[in-house]
């Protein structure tokens, strides 16, 4: 530890109703009084510690910090303006040179953490400091113990002191992620960032970048051309490689800070293109969803459901028999496609209506040969040899060398975006279910999460589908070695049983007070630490994590490496 700089002065707690107004939560902070020198030194983020009534230290993390004098206290409005001004002016010379007269007020929040200050060893815990004990500031190599991994290159910078942050980001991957900020913040170059860190600290992860902005195609160019990859297009290019690689990157967003590289870009496309790792991907429309076991179950309920059917009832209840005998017989689950095997148990369930003397206008014929008309129409033998999601999820689970390991799907139509990330996320679970293997791991990457996982879904634009498969990818996905990382500007807009299975989380700018409250709640952080987020400048960020990504769940400011920057050295134009 480094100081004594100053004592505690007092503890305060805050309270306020919690983001859904349904009850009250609330926080502790405590304000230290820091004797002024010119040569101070505080930052935002910085780590205390205080001793306690455990005997422990307390640690504490600066939100704040406030100079005064004190001949400013009683300074009031009522005092003749000319000794108001000659009371300034002394004050400001103080401030140059130093004066017993003047402090920093800091105001810290615990971080539910004590230090054993002999062996500087940390336990997650809470004890009651003494009030007016000697504060200290945590060592540069304390610290880094504190927040740092051994594992992966460095992501940044903290905001401050200039420790290189290195996180677990195996396990940050494995309980999830989610990068949130306003609009200008650098969403795009940090997602970037953690996805060009995972392929080269993670030899055995896949990733797959689901990408609606027509983005990522040039802010992981480099790594395209590094890795065996593949990027899906919706769109038809032209057979020519040159002139289909000048209309794919027709397609594309360049950032300007890379405008400068826009012929390198198009030629590298051309070999890409050459080498079918650029590739048009073919995507039914989504009206031709593919039923589901499970839809039929629901259907056949539906059925039953029906006042206006009594009388079928029975035949309807030994369907629903005949069909979860089948599913037995054959290991079906749920999430499996309908197929001809299902000829059969229709052929007895009418012979069984038949038995029962219905009418032959009775609607349950009509539901049988409805399911044996979609059948004879889903049956029909693919043409077509265009590369489709069944091959995608096949691509994905393959556990080969040779085998793609970053794949980008574009699709800028949103509501096309949301069947495919349905359709292939439950391709890819159902296969490692039925066949399970923990390599590869797959970590699925959705930008614009809001339009996947909306809090507010429908089902005729495909957004329900999307975001129960999402969600059902956050809560099973970790024990099938399926991973997601999700990017948006408002956590109000999303799916809140799909934000609660996020262990890490990345928070620069967030204008919105419900955000940054929904933030504090999930991690119990205060809400004066949050508030600090709207004072970042883009590339920086608030890291908060719960048993992942840092050695102990400290928040973290802090400065992010450029994406641009290491893709210019990667392609050797730096």
């Amino acid at each position: 530890m480094e100081g004594p700089i100053g004592r505690l002065r007092e503890v305060r707690v805050v309270t306020r109703p919690t983001s859904d107004g349904r009850g009250t939560i609330s926080f502790r902070s405590f304000v230290i009084e820091v004797p002024y020198t010119p040569e101070l030194k505080l930052s935002v983020g910085r780590v205390l510690a205080v001793k306690s009534m455990g005997g422990e230290m307390l640690l504490l993390e600066i939100v704040d910090f406030l100079p005064l004098h004190y001949s400013m206290i009683n300074l009031e409005g009522s005092i003749p303006k000319e000794i108001r001004d000659e009371v300034m002016d002394e004050v400001e010379r103080s401030w140059e040179k130093g004066s017993p007269e003047s402090w920093v007020e800091v105001y810290a929040v615990p971080v539910g953490y004590l230090m054993d200050s002999s062996k500087v060893t940390f336990r997650r815990g809470y004890s009651p400091p003494f009030p007016a004990s000697a504060v200290y500031q945590l060592s540069r190599e304390a610290y880094q113990r504190l927040v740092c991994s051994s594992s992966s290159e460095p992501l940044g910078r903290v905001l401050g002191d200039g420790v290189e942050l290195r996180i677990d980001l195996e396990k940050a991957v494995r309980y999830h992620v989610g990068v949130f900020a306003f609009t200008g913040s650098g969403k795009s170059n940090l997602v970037s960032l953690l996805v060009r860190r995972a392929l080269g600290t993670m030899r055995n992860l896949k990733v797959v970048v689901f990408d609606i902005s027509m983005e990522y195609f040039t802010l992981l160019f480099d790594q395209l051309v590094r890795y065996n990859s593949r990027v899906l297009t919706a769109e038809r290019l032209p057979p020519s490689p040159v002139e289909a690689s000048r209309r794919f990157m027709r397609l594309h967003v360049v950032p300007e800070e890379l405008d400068d590289l826009r012929d390198k870009f198009r030629v590298t496309t051309q070999r890409l293109i050459e080498e079918e790792k650029v590739r048009y991907m073919y995507v039914p429309s989504s009206s031709q969803v593919l039923m589901t076991y499970g839809d039929l179950v629901d259907l056949v309920n539906g059925q039953i459901s029906d006042n206006y059917a009594a009388s079928q009832k029975p035949v309807l209840f030994t369907m629903l028999q005949k069909l979860d005998a089948l599913m037995r017989e054959n290991k079906l689950s749920k999430d499996d496609i309908v197929d001809e095997r299902v000829n059969g148990l229709l052929d007895e369930v009418e012979e069984v209506a038949n038995r029962s003397k219905l009418r032959e206008t009775s609607s349950i014929f009509s539901f049988i040969n409805g399911l044996r008309s979609y059948l004879s129409s889903t049956n029909v033998e693919p043409v077509s040899e265009d590369y489709d999601i069944e091959k995608l999820a096949i691509e994905i689970l393959e556990d080969s060398e040779v085998s793609p390991r970053l794949f980008v799907v574009e699709s800028p139509k949103v509501e096309e975006a949301r069947f495919v990330v349905s359709n292939v996320i439950n391709e890819v679970m159902n296969r490692r279910k039925k066949m399970f293997s923990a390599s590869p791991s797959v970590l699925f990457v959705l930008d614009e999460a809001q339009e996947f996982i909306p809090f507010d879904t429908r089902q005729k634009n495909m957004s329900e589908k999307s975001s129960e498969a999402v969600e059902k990818l956050l809560r099973q996905g970790r024990k099938y070695h399926l991973h997601s990382l999700i990017s948006s500007q408002r956590l109000a807009y999303l799916n809140t049983n799909a934000l609660q299975q996020l262990h890490t989380y990345f928070i620069s700018t967030l204008p919105r007070p419900y955000d940054r409250q929904l933030v504090g709640e999930t991690f119990a952080i205060s809400d004066a630490l949050l508030d600090r987020t709207l004072e970042l400048e883009t590339g920086e960020w608030l890291l908060v994590s719960f048993k992942s990504a840092t050695p102990y769940d400290i928040p973290v400011f802090f400065r992010a490496e450029n994406n641009f920057a290491e893709l210019r050295r990667a392609l050797g134009t730096t």
